[in-house]
């Protein structure tokens, strides 16, 4: 195994709760954390597709009432964040149970936010702005990638600066993360692969960051293995065990990079998201390949341990390392049919500029093992359009 040095150790993680069926063990968690009154936060496709009523049958069952709330758009907009802690406040709600994909999760995190905080969404942009104890959540995942459930983040949209709001606090971590990976099934098709892609790059930034640690590398070296076992399978035939993979690879990555944080390819792909309101997956499978060639040049020693969690057998060769896990990348983007330019997703040329001033504000490029400016930015933009 390669060897690393690392300056720190510091992990934290909520209660975590994985396995199928255990869906039905929402309304025990939020009795367990206090709740009478409960403010349930998700959306109109998992309303429909049953789970909802499946989670408000469980906290009925468990003697509590509750308030349910699915003004929840992907990428979610401050107004939406605003309106639910208005209605979590008039409705006397106790604990918050987010339900779905990372825009219900991050949306119960953001109410969560201004009810215990006041003031607006955008005043806790940045690192540990929050100062007050939020009320308690339990975070249930309905898609393979997003780690909102275990993360220390919420990205909240900006809709008058179309820019995406990046807070980062321990306070925004869950008391509980409850995984069940039957909800998968109904996960529409265009959504596990581009779900899945946001795994495979919390895994490859953590694993990368200047922050990682070896229980954040043992995380997203296992993130790697699932997916790399996984990916391809799961979205061409669904079987159950490869989608639970996917669903195990999200949770670990999810550990590493709310614990080791992000670089570059997500400081890019939230500026993108603000501005196209375009979906984080497809975003981050675009960028994503040129994100290994700007990194691999300063990540050497942990090449080779990611080649072989890829799937590669262990060799001295880490040229060979370097060429085979991105070609392991490619192809299971590829096979998965990932879009493969930012131009496809309708991002203009004229806005790059743009997107690389505010993506070089962006807290993520504060751990990215490379040094980089505005201009490295750009650059990495234009060959990725």
């Amino acid at each position: 195994m390669a060897s690393e040095v690392y300056h720190h150790c510091k992990f934290e993680v909520p209660e975590i709760i994985f396995g199928r069926g255990l869906l039905r063990q929402v309304g025990s968690c939020a009795r367990r954390l206090g709740g009478k009154n409960i403010f349930l936060v998700s959306d109109q496709g998992l309303f429909e597709n049953g789970w909802v009523d499946f989670v408000m049958k469980s906290l009925t069952d468990a003697g509590l009432r509750f308030v349910y709330y699915d003004q929840v758009t992907p990428n979610p907009k401050d107004h939406e964040i605003e309106q639910g802690a208005l209605e979590y406040i008039s409705k006397n709600a106790d604990v918050i149970v987010g339900l779905g994909g990372g825009s219900a999760m991050d949306a119960a995190k953001g109410i969560a936010i201004l009810v215990s905080n006041g003031g607006h969404i955008r005043d806790y942009a940045g690192n540990d702005k929050i100062y007050r104890p939020l009320p308690p959540m339990v975070l249930c995942p309905t898609t393979c990638g997003t780690g909102s459930d275990v993360s220390q983040f919420a990205i909240i949209n900006d809709t008058d600066e179309r820019c995406k709001l990046t807070i980062m606090s321990r306070c925004v971590a869950p008391d509980i993360s409850l995984t069940d990976p039957d909800t998968l099934s109904t996960l529409p098709d265009e959504h596990v692969g581009s779900t899945a892609v946001d795994a495979l790059s919390h895994a490859v930034e953590a694993y990368f960051s200047v922050a990682s640690s070896t229980l954040t590398d043992v995380n997203a070296l296992r993130a790697l293995n699932l997916l790399s076992r996984s990916f391809v399978a799961a979205i061409k035939e669904r079987k159950p065990e490869d989608m639970e993979n996917l669903s195990r690879a999200s949770l670990h990555a999810g550990m590493a990079f709310s614990n080791s944080l992000l670089g570059v390819g997500h400081a890019l792909a939230h500026p993108i998201g603000g501005l196209y309101d375009a979906n984080h997956g497809n975003v981050n499978a675009v960028l994503l390949p040129e994100v290994l060639r700007f990194d691999f040049p300063v990540v050497k020693p942990k090449i080779q341990d990611m080649a072989v969690a890829l799937g590669s057998r262990w060799s001295d060769d880490e040229a060979g390392a370097e060429e085979t896990s991105l070609e392991t990348v490619v192809n299971m983007l590829e096979s998965g049919g990932a879009p493969s330019s930012l131009r496809s997703l309708g991002v203009q040329s004229d806005d790059l500029e743009l997107i690389a001033q505010r993506a070089f504000k962006d807290i993520c490029v504060l751990t990215s093992p490379r040094e980089t400016d505005e201009s490295d930015l750009l650059t990495l933009l234009k060959k990725a359009y």
